[in-house]
């Protein structure tokens, strides 16, 4: 009898932790209503296919939702069923990838009402190409015309050495010549840089092309100006 009393004590403390722990794990039962003067009813149907009511959560149930319901039988709400920590992890995972997914999602839809504001057709966007495009044509061409001077100026100080016929060279020809190799130096890093900003914009302009064709052909079509709408 001791040991039954004992068994029946420990099973006491156990039903009692599980119903503490599952009350701090599953969601908080609503708040009582004006009408609700008594605690709700907890209802489930345990793995054994018994009905089960408490007027605390039920530990047999503890895997499984319980229905809560007020005295007169009505239902008032459904706790779920409590997590273990490996669920409760891929919960949240889940969670956390689906608002990632939803902030990528309106971003998306931002920069494409940005892009039909923008560029409402493509005539806008083949001008705002040429705007872009235009100032770096410009630098690449500049680019080009100094270094075919520095090459004529290269060649010409190619000419002074050579009369030089092994002699020592003057240090203002010295001079001269460093002055224009690192000037064609510069000028040729101008080239590159320009060269690889052209590209650029052209892969950006090309890509928002793309895209605008979609959102254009999917966007209502506009009367035109002066139209009458039926």
């Amino acid at each position: 009898m001791p040991s039954l009393a004992r068994r029946s004590m420990r099973w006491g403390v156990l039903v009692g932790a599980l119903a503490s722990a599952f009350t701090a794990g599953a969601a908080n039962p609503p708040a009582p209503k004006p009408g609700d003067t008594v605690a709700p009813i907890y209802t489930c149907i345990d793995s054994q296919g018994r009905r089960l009511s408490s007027d605390r959560p039920i530990p047999e149930c503890l895997s499984q939702e319980q229905k809560l319901l007020r005295r007169d039988g009505s239902s008032k709400a459904v706790v779920p069923p409590l997590l273990s920590p490996e669920e409760k992890a891929k919960q949240d995972a889940a969670r956390q990838k689906a608002e990632q997914a939803k902030l990528v999602r309106d971003a998306e839809a931002r920069r494409d009402r940005t892009l039909l504001s923008r560029y409402p057709d493509r005539a806008h966007h083949e001008d705002a190409r040429a705007k872009a495009q235009e100032p770096v044509t410009r630098q690449i061409e500049l680019a080009r015309q100094r270094l075919a001077e520095l090459e004529t100026e290269s060649q010409a100080l190619a000419a002074e050495r050579d009369a030089q016929q092994g002699k020592p060279l003057p240090q203002a020809l010295k001079a001269r010549v460093a002055a224009n190799e690192g000037s064609i130096e510069a000028q040729q890093t101008i080239l590159r840089t320009q060269q690889a900003e052209r590209e650029r914009l052209t892969e950006q302009f090309d890509a928002e092309l793309g895209r605008l064709k979609l959102l254009w052909a999917a966007a209502p079509t506009r009367p035109a100006s002066g139209a009458t709408t039926p």
